[in-house]
């Protein structure tokens, strides 16, 4: 068995994290044009354009092996037409998050897995605003929530990499789940904690800030924080249908309460998988890092 590795001093280390601190300019605008129920894909198109490194990473990934296209797409506008608003939203979202937090070859492997499965929560996300989104307005976000509910799994990756290996090691070696062996290897701290830290830093609408804090721990809080409840049953479907952070066999561990609150059945499950489905080409985007 591996020596036990414990990680100290993790909240100073992360409050010492200076390039990080601040929530990327870019991202916040494109956040403000989710959230206002005017905005075209125009204005998104023209929000993006204006950083020339989000663009360039954009059109790398719909120009990839993994799109298909037989000619170039040359320009943003362009790739929104092709694409569709939503898709080119979540890449423009996760490459504004993962130019923050880095990307080094030494750990590419578990960040391209961390980006797949929350780019997969985020295509639940879009399911669950569709069919919930009337009887329960406040499910509305929930794609950004599924994107973003894994921030701390990317910092830790990129901080601190030599937890990684010692969590999967406790979880397939001693049966732990992941939050019990990452309290044990990050000095009683989790992913959850650490990207609520960090969300926390960046100003984060305080619904997102929970979902990333709680998505564990939906039994923590009332049925009133919806986005709680379905991050939690977003990432246990996208878990359930194989998109994992870890290469380890996955364990149901849905809350009865929050599976309630949206029928958690076969059917929703199919939804998620066909949109994932639909989807396969931007998730073997992010799996394979040409986004990166």
């Amino acid at each position: 068995m591996a020596q036990d590795v414990v990680i100290k001093n993790v909240k100073d280390r992360i409050d010492a994290i200076e390039d990080v601190g601040t929530l990327p300019q870019v991202m916040a605008r494109i956040l403000a044009i989710v959230e206002d129920d005017s905005s075209t894909a125009l204005d998104l198109a023209s929000e993006i354009s204006r950083d020339q490194a989000l663009t360039m990473r954009i059109l790398r990934a719909v120009n990839s092996a993994y799109y298909g296209f037989q000619r170039q797409i040359l320009t943003v506008p362009e790739a929104v037409v092709i694409l569709g608003f939503n898709e080119v939203e979540r890449l423009a979202l996760a490459i504004a998050v993962i130019n923050t937090l880095g990307m080094d070859r030494e750990n590419v492997k578990a960040l391209r897995l961390v980006w797949r499965h929350s780019m997969a929560c985020s295509v639940g996300g879009t399911v669950f605003e569709q069919r919930f989104a009337g009887a329960m307005p406040e499910v509305r976000g929930a794609h950004v929530a599924g994107l973003l509910h894994d921030i701390g799994k990317a910092i830790i990756s990129q901080y601190f990499p030599e937890a990684v290996p010692a969590v999967t090691n406790k979880v397939t070696d001693e049966g732990l789940s992941v939050i019990e062996a990452e309290r044990e290897v990050l000095d009683g701290h989790t992913h959850c904690d650490i990207g609520a830290w960090m969300a926390s830093r960046w100003s984060l609408p305080q619904s997102l800030v929970d979902s990333i804090a709680l998505h564990h721990e939906p039994d923590k809080v009332s049925r009133e924080n919806v986005m709680v409840h379905a991050t939690h049953v977003i990432d246990e479907i996208c878990n359930s249908l194989g998109m994992l952070t870890l290469n380890v066999p996955y364990v149901c561990r849905l809350n009865a309460d929050s599976a309630a609150m949206f029928q958690h059945g076969d059917e929703l499950v199919h939804a998620v998988q066909e949109q994932l489905d639909k989807n396969q080409r931007l998730l073997g985007a992010v799996g394979s890092g040409a986004m990166f």
